[in-house]
């Protein structure tokens, strides 16, 4: 799992599948983490360049105070590297 600093803290993501297949994007639901996808990855990454992350407040993303926006959750998401620079 990667890590990219935000002003609220750091953000944990990772990219899974071919560099060049299309972007399927996995949000985790409030009280999970990025691993609730684990069991679908075999079959998602076969076809997509799969982004799964611990949203802000969840695993190993930082907890900023709150309220959070969905505003917030989508700007974090954005904020990822391209998968063309995941190692």
């Amino acid at each position: 799992m990667h890590s990219i600093d935000l002003p609220s803290g750091k953000f944990y993501h990772q990219f899974d599948g071919p560099p060049d297949a299309p972007v399927l994007v996995l949000s985790n639901s409030l009280g999970t983490d990025h691993t609730m996808w684990d069991l679908q990855m075999p079959a998602l990454e076969r076809y997509f360049r799969v982004l799964r992350y611990d949203s802000r407040g969840h695993g190993a993303s930082a907890v900023p105070p709150g309220p959070y926006t969905i505003e917030m959750l989508g700007q974090d998401a954005l904020a990822t590297d391209t998968p063309d620079q995941e190692p």
